[in-house]
């Protein structure tokens, strides 16, 4: 059902950032632009709001074969029983980009919103999957090994959760750290952490030195928890990884997703990522990209890897996280963490693995953004989303209804 949040979104952001100046009422900033009924407007104008780094496209782009179907009156039944076309879910939902990929062809797309083919959105944590593929390649290349700490990479934190961490662990948020992704926090730890991503204002009262230095002071567990042993989402440990990519290679995230990744995959349309006021990335949910750009992306990884007739990501890599079978991690999450949508999942480098019929595997940020891959029926399905909350479980639930649909009524 749609809430008054949706209802209020859905009816005001038409008006938002018009007018020289545009009111009050309509004027995004970075004190609101998350908040219900602007970020409508924000998610698809990152850059008028933060920082931010250019990842180039293709040149030329890989061509985007199509075999177009009419998905929109498909119907299917929601997680609460009751039945609905999938054009009103997206719509209620504050949808802004949905595509569906299979075989290799798109084969149905829709917009709202702000939502455009041609326009970035951000996708949140889908960011910390994207950031893992570069590892796969750097990891195959001999610039990193999985099995080293993180403070051999980076000595700046010695004394902090990540010091004796191994970077597997950094991949599959089992570090033993005492951060709390608390999304409703306005006066701790997580609202510090916003502050030095450059996410939210300093307000009076507060400083920061960056995101790096808020890494470098990451706290321990402080309760005997060893790494390895439980699986604790925390963001922070994707922006760490991107330190750690940044100082081995000696080039900006930026460039080396667009050289190791965007390129190679054919993409059509220049990408970014959000930067601290220290020129830090945010590679923990601060990429936006066009929705074809990033299905091309997730059609990669459903070829095992190799898109356009040559090898991007290894092979082995991709089959690490696609066939990851051990939940034990995953299961011991604490009460109030998870797990929340796959009771019989797992996750690893960043992507997760439902434990569903068809072996599907997704990536997911904040705020309605998903990669879907069923490789059994061969589709590939990305939703880039505007929700006003960032985490809404019955919607999700819903979605997870219509992907499954979706990827059998086309494969």
């Amino acid at each position: 059902m749609m809430s008054d949040n949706q209802q209020n979104d859905n009816a005001t952001h038409d008006s938002l950032m018009k007018g020289a100046p545009p009111s009050p009422h309509d004027q995004v900033t970075l004190a609101n632009w998350r908040e219900p009924g602007f970020a409508r407007w924000s998610f698809s104008h990152m850059r008028q709001l933060l920082p931010t780094s250019p990842i180039m496209a293709a040149s030329p782009p890989l061509d985007l074969n199509e075999a177009r179907q009419d998905l929109g009156s498909m119907r299917f039944t929601g997680a609460d029983g009751k039945d609905m076309t999938l054009d009103t879910f997206l719509r209620n939902s504050q949808t802004d980009c949905f595509a569906v990929m299979q075989n290799g062809q798109l084969i149905y797309d829709w917009f709202d919103g702000f939502g455009a083919p041609d326009r970035p959105h951000i996708v949140f944590s889908v960011s910390k999957s994207l950031t893992a593929l570069v590892v796969g390649v750097l990891v195959d290349q001999g610039v990193l090994d999985v099995t080293r700490t993180i403070s051999a990479y980076v000595p700046e934190v010695a004394g902090s959760a990540y010091e004796d961490a191994t970077l597997r662990q950094l991949l599959d948020m089992t570090v033993a750290s005492s951060f709390v992704e608390d999304y409703e926090d306005v006066t701790g730890v997580f609202m510090a952490y916003r502050r030095a991503s450059a996410w939210n204002p300093v307000e009076e009262g507060h400083t920061t030195d960056g995101l790096r230095a808020f890494l470098a002071k990451m706290p321990a567990a402080g309760d005997g928890q060893k790494h390895g042993e439980i699986h604790h989402y925390c963001s922070p440990h994707t922006d760490m990884l991107g330190w750690v990519i940044e100082r081995v290679s000696g080039m900006s995230l930026s460039t080396l997703f667009s050289q190791l990744i965007m390129q190679p995959c054919g993409t059509r349309h220049e990408s970014y990522i959000t930067l601290d006021t220290f020129g830090a990335p945010r590679a923990a949910g601060g990429y936006c990209m066009a929705v074809h750009d990033l299905l091309q992306i997730a059609e990669m990884t459903r070829c095992e890897g190799a898109l356009g007739g040559q090898q991007i990501v290894p092979a082995s890599w991709i089959s690490e996280f696609r066939n990851y079978a051990d939940s034990r991690a995953w299961l011991k999450q604490k009460k109030g963490e998870g797990p929340r949508l796959f009771p019989k999942g797992t996750y690893r480098a960043k992507w997760y693995k439902p434990g569903f019929d068809e072996d599907e595997y997704c990536a997911i940020g904040i705020h309605g953004q998903w990669i879907w891959v069923n490789p059994k029926r061969e589709t590939v399905i990305v939703r880039m989303a505007s929700n006003g909350t960032a985490i809404d479980t019955d919607t999700d639930r819903d979605l997870l209804c219509a992907l499954q649909a979706v990827a059998r009524a086309v494969g």
